[in-house]
């Protein structure tokens, strides 16, 4: 915007027709940074402080989800038979245990 108001590039002071421009500009940014502090705050929070979650936490019945992290070379050690679909969930109660 200030650009096509006419205001060159590069320069260390704002004239004052454009220090406005330049203060919401600032204010913006500063705004944004905000922002991205707070999810990376959460971030190291949770990697220091957070429970490790299990294989398989919503026993998915997908292929990706019935080998290990890391998986092996192979991935598996016989080729598995898929028998249902990947989005087949099994019914839980709430305690999370099968149905």
């Amino acid at each position: 915007m200030l650009g096509y108001l006419g205001m060159p590039r590069r320069y260390h002071a704002y004239p004052a027709e454009f220090q406005i421009y330049n203060v919401l500009s600032s204010a913006g940014a500063s705004i944004l940074g905000v922002g991205y502090l707070l999810p990376l705050i959460y971030l190291i929070w949770s990697a220091k402080h957070g429970k490790r979650a299990p294989a398989n936490p919503w026993h998915a019945t997908g292929l990706e989800w019935k080998t290990s992290s890391p998986p092996p070379v192979q991935n598996f050690e016989e080729t598995p038979v898929v028998t249902e679909g990947p989005y087949n969930y099994p019914k839980l109660d709430q305690e999370g245990q099968h149905v």
